[in-house]
């Protein structure tokens, strides 16, 4: 007898500069391979103006929540892969129950350490400025306790960068990165594990880390 599988259930975790490419890449990646995909976009911020340079909303999308805005422009009712919005902030682990991979595109560590303690596979997508950095579940577990240190809530463009007229462009390296890695896993192919640089200087090395010193 067959049987049907059921979609990956994904979360992206943050709608913002990194998590609206990010869905403006995979969406019609995913589309044009065939694939199936259940996303849910989780974040509880609204559209605001200052959003509008880096991140995919428009002026009519002002005051919505962002994860509404961005499921309602990018969902095909002739397709299966279907999106839902979640107007929530990340606060609890169990927020994250029953999904098959879970991608992190916020600035603040308490999420991240939340998905960074699943057993499924995850992605965790960060930059500042014109820097990048995408960690996974693959990655050496100190290496990513060492990444995450604790921290006030940042924003993916340097402080006064946009009054300067200085938009970089490290979230949209980052969020390209992350639509890479979901498609290659979700087709079976060994994605990347890890990745860290700069537009400007190129790529980085990792810090050397101990799982003793964890």
């Amino acid at each position: 007898m067959n049987t049907i599988e059921a979609p990956p259930k994904l979360a992206i975790i943050g709608a913002g500069g990194i998590g609206t490419n990010l869905i403006e890449l995979l969406v019609p990646a995913l589309r044009r391979l065939g694939m199936k995909a259940q996303l849910t976009l989780m974040d509880d911020d609204v559209v605001e103006a200052g959003n509008l340079g880096h991140q995919r909303y428009t002026e009519g999308d002002l005051g919505m929540k962002k994860v509404e805005a961005l499921a309602t422009r990018m969902s095909d009712e002739t397709s299966e892969v279907i999106l839902s919005a979640q107007a929530e902030n990340l606060r609890q682990a169990s927020q994250l129950a029953g999904y098959d991979m879970v991608i992190v595109c916020v600035d603040r560590p308490e999420p991240r350490r939340l998905v960074h303690a699943l057993d499924v596979p995850w992605l965790d997508l960060r930059c500042g400025g014109d820097g990048y950095v995408m960690l996974s579940s693959e990655s050496q577990q100190a290496l990513v306790n060492h990444m995450t240190p604790d921290h006030e809530p940042m924003s993916c463009q340097h402080p006064g960068a946009l009054e300067d007229g200085n938009l970089e462009f490290g979230f949209a390296v980052a969020a390209a990165l992350g639509a890479q890695w979901i498609v290659q896993h979700l087709r079976g192919h060994q994605p990347p594990v890890q990745a860290m640089g700069s537009l400007t200087y190129g790529a980085f090395n990792f810090p050397a880390v101990s799982e003793v010193s964890a």
